[in-house]
């Protein structure tokens, strides 16, 4: 039963939690890709370039997961519950591959042979990136809760379109992170970067039709508020064409600068035409924002609390790419 609860700050912390989102796929995201990326370069010395443009930023990259987390626990903890209960394996696999990633991106300083512990960081953002996308797919494709109302089985989660998502994911994160590549790395790990973006921005101009397509398929709800707003839908659409268009225009004009800025561009209007498909659901098709909020209180406590503490992280952030700013040396040595 729905209870009583400001919609205001439903609504403002649906919002919050939307920001948290966007920005930790945006800076894991790019930080998981170069990770992914490493098990292909075969060259020691640029895989260590990849790891020193990755040194200074990618353990804060990781607060906004940490704040996700306790952001959904706070202000939606029924939604918690249902998503947690149904994604332990995805979640659990997630977190070991996180830790993993973490232990090896240290410890290959200090190794003798350091080869092991980069293929190790390399598998830990792997495998992270496929738990991430397996999690999203159940997510959308209303596998978390099922027909009698109570959280799925444990092994729910796993069906032909999370496997989809889970693809789709790996692709955008080797996407962003040849993109942030362009814009820091120069030689040969230049051109690198730049046959890998050109890889990653086909496959996904391919697969994002297929998986818009599909989620319609698995989620009857958003193939029906599509076709009620049509023209919202052909606008999202376009939009969404625009930022891939003008990413294949820069990689094709090798302006290097341009093609991170593309895909965060596309990144941000998925996210919106997501919260437009499924709003007012937060587990979509089952419980709605409403359903899984806290009291008010408790939402007005947070709000003071955690809210207050965004611009801070905000401004530390940026602080912290502009301290880091610049290419990296190609002669670094391991």
């Amino acid at each position: 039963m729905e209870h009583q609860v400001s919609e205001f700050l439903i609504n403002a912390w649906a919002a919050i939690f939307t920001l948290m989102l966007t920005a930790y796929v945006a800076l894991d995201g790019f930080d998981l890709g170069i990770g992914i990326l490493s098990l292909t370069e075969r060259d020691s010395s640029r895989k260590a370039v990849m790891m020193e443009g990755l040194s200074g930023v990618w353990d804060a990259n990781e607060t906004w997961l940490v704040l996700l987390g306790g952001t959904l626990f706070g202000a939606f903890p029924l939604a918690y519950a249902a998503v947690l209960e149904t994604l332990y394996v995805p979640v659990l696999l997630m977190l070991f591959a996180l830790i993993f990633r973490g232990v090896a991106f240290e410890f290959r300083l200090y190794a003798r042979r350091p080869a092991g512990w980069l293929l190790a960081f390399g598998i830990g953002s792997l495998l992270a990136a496929l738990a991430q996308g397996f999690a999203l797919g159940a997510l959308l494709g209303g596998r978390i809760i099922d027909r009698a109302g109570t959280p799925a089985d444990l092994f729910a989660w796993f069906s032909p379109f999370s496997l989809l998502a889970a693809v789709l994911v790996v692709n955008l994160y080797v996407l962003l992170g040849a993109s942030y590549l362009l814009r820091k790395a120069d030689g040969a790990l230049l051109e690198s970067a730049h046959r890998w973006a050109w890889r990653a921005a086909l496959s996904l101009s391919l697969l994002l039709p297929v998986f818009i397509g599909c989620s319609a398929r698995v989620m009857p709800s958003v193939a029906e508020r599509w076709s009620v707003e049509p023209l919202a839908f052909a606008i999202l659409a376009g939009c969404l064409a625009i930022p891939l268009l003008m990413l294949l225009r820069s990689l094709h004009q090798r302006h290097n600068g341009s093609p991170f800025f593309w895909v965060l561009t596309g990144l941000i209007v998925s996210v919106i035409g997501l919260v437009v498909s499924h709003y007012p659901f937060l587990v979509p098709g089952s419980m709605t924002l409403h359903g899984a909020a806290s009291s008010t209180r408790t939402l007005e406590f947070m709000l003071y609390a955690v809210g207050g503490l965004l611009p801070f992280i905000l401004g530390y952030n940026a602080y912290q790419y502009y301290v880091f700013r610049g290419r990296l040396q190609s002669e670094h040595k391991n």
